[in-house]
C-alpha cells in the first residue's frame, strides 16, 4: 500500500486568524462585550492616565513608592504597545514567506514583557536601597490620594482584560502587568496608613521592594510560558500517549499512532504531525480515516492543524498484502 500524506484541513482554515484553541469558547462569558484589541486599547488608555498621575504625585509628595510605580507604569505602557502591535501583526494571513503567519510575534512580545519585568525589578531594588540609606518622610496625604485613584483605575483595567488571560499569552502578559499595578497601588495604600500612624520613613522603600518582588514573581511564569512555546515544546496537558489513546478509542481502524510531533505556533494554536497505521485498504478509505482522525484531534485535543501520514502494518510492508 502506498503511503498517503494528507492534511487535516485546508490551509485557508488552518491559518484563519479566528482559529482558536478548541476550549476557547468556554471562556466567552467573560469577554465583557469587547474583542482583544478593544481590551488592549482600554488598558493602554488607563495605564497612560495613571502613569501621568503617579509621576506628578510622586514628585509632589516625595514618595519613592509612587515614583517606582510610575516607572512600573512606563514599562507597562511600552509593553502594552508592543503587545498590541504584535496582536495586529499576528492577524495578518500566512504568505509564501511566512507560511505559519506571524503568530509567533505575540509570543515574542510576551517574552519581551517578561524581560522588561526583570529589568524593572532590578531598578526598583536599587532605588529602594538608596532610599533606605538616605531616609526621607513622604507627603503621605498626597501619596494616599494618588494611590487610591490608581487602585480604582487598575481594578477597572484588570476587569477589562479578564476573560482571555488564561489561554491568550499576549493578553496574559498585559493582565499580569495590570495585576502588578493593582498590587502596587494596594501596597502603597497600606504604606500610607502605616506612615500616617507611625511616621516610619523606611516603610516607603520597603514597599518598593515588595512591589519589585511581586513583579518578579509574575515575570517568571510569563517568561517560562513564552520560552516553552518558542522552544516548540509539547503543549502542557498533551502527550503522544494521550493522543494515541484518544484516537484509537474513537477510531478502531487506527491500529497504531507513532512519530508524533507536537508544537505551538502561537499561544493556543497547536500543530501536530504523526503516522497512522491502518489495515491494508483502498486509498479512498484511508483518506476517510485521516479526515475522521483530524476531527477527533481538533475536538478532543484542541489540535488546530494536523498532518497525518498513513502506513500499512509492518508485516504487510515486509511480506506484501495477503492473497485472497
Amino acid at each position: 500500500m502506498t503511503d498517503n500524506h494528507s492534511h487535516s484541513h485546508d490551509h485557508s482554515h488552518s491559518h484563519d486568524k479566528h482559529d482558536h484553541h478548541a476550549h476557547d469558547h468556554s471562556h466567552g462569558g467573560h469577554s465583557h462585550g469587547l474583542d482583544r484589541k478593544s481590551k488592549m486599547f482600554w488598558a493602554l488608555g488607563i495605564t497612560a492616565a495613571i502613569l501621568l498621575l503617579e509621576a506628578i504625585g510622586g514628585l509632589v509628595s516625595g514618595s519613592l513608592a509612587l515614583l517606582s510605580d510610575a516607572g512600573h507604569m512606563l514599562t507597562d505602557l511600552a509593553a502594552l504597545l508592543i503587545s498590541l502591535a504584535a496582536m495586529i501583526m499576528a492577524e495578518k494571513p500566512a504568505s509564501s514567506t511566512h507560511t505559519y503567519g506571524l503568530a509567533r510575534l505575540e509570543v515574542l512580545a510576551a517574552l519581551g514583557n517578561a524581560i522588561t519585568f526583570f529589568l524593572m525589578v532590578a531598578g526598583l531594588g536599587f532605588e529602594a536601597f538608596q532610599r533606605l540609606t538616605h531616609p526621607t518622610l513622604p507627603n503621605w496625604k498626597t501619596m494616599g490620594l494618588i494611590a487610591a485613584i490608581g487602585f480604582v483605575a487598575n481594578a477597572l483595567s484588570a476587569w477589562t482584560l479578564h476573560g482571555n488571560h488564561d489561554h491568550d499569552i499576549n493578553i496574559q502578559g498585559a493582565w499580569l502587568h495590570v495585576m502588578g499595578d493593582l498590587g502596587s497601588s494596594l501596597g502603597v495604600l497600606i504604606g500610607v496608613e502605616v506612615i500616617s500612624q507611625t511616621g516610619w520613613t523606611w516603610v516607603d522603600p520597603v514597599l518598593s521592594l515588595g512591589i519589585a518582588l511581586l513583579i518578579g514573581s509574575s515575570a517568571i511564569g510569563l517568561f517560562r510560558k513564552a520560552l516553552h512555546i518558542l522552544l516548540e515544546s509539547a503543549p502542557k496537558g498533551l502527550s503522544a500517549e494521550k493522543i494515541e489513546s484518544v484516537v484509537q478509542e474513537r477510531i478502531p481502524e487506527v491500529r497504531e499512532l507513532h512519530h508524533v510531533h507536537l508544537w505551538e505556533v502561537g499561544a493556543g494554536k497547536v500543530h501536530m504531525t504523526a503516522h497512522l497505521v491502518v489495515n491494508d485498504q483502498a486509498l479512498s478509505q484511508a483518506q476517510g480515516i485521516v479526515t475522521q482522525a483530524s476531527e477527533v484531534l481538533k475536538d478532543e485535543c484542541g489540535i488546530s492543524h494536523a498532518t497525518l501520514q498513513v502506513e500499512a502494518p509492518a508485516r504487510i510492508l515486509i511480506h506484501g498484502p495477503e492473497k485472497r
